[in-house]
C-alpha cells in the first residue's frame, strides 16, 4: 500500500545509483581479505535479496500471482525508500514496461487497486509521470464499478456480485493519495470523501472496531474473517485522506482501528490471521500469506503521518519474532512469524520483509 518515510518525489542521479550499487556489491560479494569476517548484512537487506530470487525479468514480476506481485513490488519500493538502496530499481521499470499495455487492470478491482498504488508509490519515488498517469487510469477504472447498491461503494469484481472491504479501502487510499499528488485536483478528493463516508456507514467496521470481510446480499455485515490486511489498508487510506483534508478525526479513527487490530489479531504480541488450516493459505501462493505484511506496512504509514511512537514496540516485536522464529539459514521467511517456520513462498517472504522494514526507525 504504501512507502512510509516521505512518499515525496525524488530522482537520484544515475551515476550516484551506479556508484552505490558498485560499492554495495563489492562489500557484500568480494572475498574476505586477510581472514577478516565479512561485514554483517542487515535482516532487511538479506530478506530483500532472498525475495529478489523470485523475480522473473522475463515477466517483470516478483512471484507468479498477479496481485501479490504488485504487493511485493510495493515491498521493494518501501525497502528502497527506507534504506536508500537502489540496486533493484530496474525491477520497477521492467514490470511497468512488460504490462503497461494492459493498464494493470483485470476483472477484480482489488487487483487493479494494488497495482495502482504500486505505480503511485513509484511516481513519488521517481517523478516519472507515466507512473502517475497509470495510477489515475487504474482509479478511473475502479470507479466504473461504483453504484447505488447498498448505498454506494465499488464492487469486488466487474461481475458485481459482492461488495466488500478490500476494493473499497484500496480505492480510498488510491484516490486520496492521487489528490495529494496532483496539484489542483478535486475529482479524486471528491471520490475519496464519498468512499470514506460510505465505508464508515456501511457496517463493515464492527462493534469491536475491526473490519469484517464484506456485506451480505442484504447489505449487512457478513461477519466473515477480520483479515489483517482489511485493517491495514484502511489505516493508510485514512492517513492519506487526513493529508488531503487536515481533519484530525480521521487519524483518531485510524489509530483506534489499529489498536483494536493489535488487541484482537495478535497472539502474545505477534500477528496471526484469524483462520485455520488450508484457509490460512498454506498452499503456495495462498492469499493470506501476504496479509500481515500489508497491515504492518500500512500501520507504519499511519504512525509516520500521525507522528506517533505508539506502535514502535509493536513493530519491534514483529521483527524480533520473524528473526528469531521464522528465518532459516538462507534468510527465507515463512508465514507464521512466531513459528514454526515453514510454508515459504515469495509472498510470505515479501510479507515478512515488509514487517522487517517497518521496524526501521
Amino acid at each position: 500500500m504504501l512507502g512510509w518515510l516521505t512518499r515525496f518525489a525524488r530522482r537520484p542521479a544515475l551515476l550516484a545509483i551506479a556508484c552505490l550499487v558498485a560499492v554495495v556489491s563489492a562489500t557484500l560479494l568480494a572475498p574476505s581479505v586477510s581472514g577478516a569476517a565479512p561485514a554483517p548484512v542487515s535482516p532487511q537487506r538479506a530478506g530483500m535479496a532472498e525475495l529478489m530470487r523470485s523475480y522473473n525479468p522475463s515477466t517483470g514480476l516478483i512471484g507468479n500471482n498477479w496481485w501479490q506481485a504488485a504487493v511485493a513490488l510495493s515491498t521493494l519500493e518501501t525497502f528502497q525508500e527506507a534504506t536508500g538502496f537502489g540496486g533493484y530499481h530496474r525491477a520497477i521499470s521492467t514490470a511497468f514496461a512488460r504490462h503497461k499495455s494492459g493498464h494493470f487492470e483485470d476483472t477484480y478491482n482489488d487487483d487493479t487497486g494494488w497495482w495502482g498504488l504500486a505505480w503511485l508509490q513509484a511516481y513519488t519515488m521517481t517523478g516519472y509521470k507515466p507512473y502517475l498517469a497509470m495510477a489515475e487510469t487504474d482509479a478511473d477504472y475502479i470507479h466504473q464499478s461504483w453504484d447505488a447498491t447498498c448505498g454506494g461503494g465499488v464492487w469486488w469484481s466487474t461481475a458485481r456480485r459482492y461488495k466488500n472491504a478490500i476494493p473499497n479501502e484500496l480505492f480510498l487510499e488510491l484516490t486520496a493519495w492521487l489528490h495529494n499528488a496532483i496539484p489542483g485536483d478535486s475529482k479524486y478528493l471528491n471520490w475519496a470523501n464519498a468512499e470514506w463516508n460510505w465505508f464508515a456507514g456501511s457496517g463493515m467496521i464492527n462493534k469491536s472496531d475491526v473490519i469484517n470481510d464484506g456485506l451480505t446480499a442484504n447489505c449487512a455485515n457478513n461477519h466473515l474473517n477480520t483479515w489483517t490486511y482489511n485493517q491495514g489498508v484502511l489505516l493508510a487510506g485514512l492517513a492519506q485522506l487526513y493529508k488531503a483534508t487536515n481533519n484530525r478525526a480521521l487519524l483518531s479513527t485510524a489509530e483506534g482501528i489499529g489498536r483494536a487490530a493489535i488487541r484482537q489479531l495478535t497472539v502474545r504480541g505477534v500477528l496471526r490471521e484469524p483462520c485455520r488450516g488450508a484457509q490460512c493459505g498454506t498452499k503456495a501462493g495462498g492469499d493470506p500469506q501476504s496479509f500481515k505484511g500489508i497491515f504492518v506496512q500500512d500501520l507504519k504509514v499511519l504512525a509516520v503521518t500521525a507522528r506517533t511512537n505508539e506502535f514502535s514496540g509493536f513493530f519491534a516485536a514483529q521483527a524480533r519474532a520473524i528473526e528469531t522464529h521464522d528465518t532459516d539459514s538462507h534468510h527465507q521467511l515463512g508465514m507464521y512469524w512466531s513459528g514454526p517456520s515453514g510454508g515459504r513462498t515469495s509472498y510470505s517472504q515479501a510479507s515478512a520483509e515488509s514487517a522487517l522494514v517497518a521496524a526501521l526507525s
